[in-house]
């Protein structure tokens, strides 16, 4: 009987390996969705839009000497410390206050109502340019910094005062580095 049972397998399993000439099938083609082409276009045209805006503001205001940060966004010293090299780098403690207006001028959020705010560099969850502006400030320095959208809160807001798509204004002092050592 068992002599059987095993015949019957292995017929089975020849007849199930047999090659049926089937041809591989091509791979599937995925085409870009025509609403993300959209999306990718809308983005492109309004980071223009507002990098031209900005740029007009910059060309217009001769009173300051902008910087291009080399992140996206444009900035200049309001009070600048020529006696110390020392920048805020991941994980330092900084001691700072800020003010964050619109591209008009309007206060969003003023150096009274956020205060003095202690921020761990980089291990905080503040909007990208925010981040990358406290590591090009020393201790005592102050600058003005101007951020499309895309650099700032970008297409969510912050929730709260800063809605979709905003260019950003922020005024942004170091008032003390407490260095972390680094391990």
């Amino acid at each position: 009987m068992n002599r059987i049972i095993l015949n019957i397998s292995l017929i089975l399993l020849l007849l199930s390996c047999k090659n049926n000439n089937q041809a591989a099938r091509d791979p599937i083609q995925h085409q870009k969705s025509h609403v993300n082409m959209e999306s990718v276009r809308h983005n492109q045209d309004l980071n223009r839009r507002e990098e031209a805006y900005i740029s007009k503001m910059i060309a217009q205001d001769t009173a300051h000497h902008y910087i291009d940060s080399g992140h996206g966004f444009q900035y200049y010293y309001l009070k600048k410390n020529t006696s110390s090299r020392i920048r805020p780098q991941v994980g330092d403690k900084v001691l700072l206050t800020y003010e964050i207006s619109d591209l008009s001028g309007n206060i969003i959020y003023s150096f009274d109502e956020i205060g003095e705010k202690t921020y761990n560099v980089d291990h905080e969850n503040y909007f990208r340019g925010f981040r990358e502006a406290v590591k090009l400030l020393k201790e005592g320095e102050s600058a003005v910094f101007i951020f499309p959208s895309s650099a700032a809160y970008g297409f969510h807001g912050d929730e709260k005062k800063i809605g979709t798509n905003i260019p950003l204004i922020l005024k942004l002092k170091i008032l003390k580095i407490d260095k972390q050592k680094t391990e």
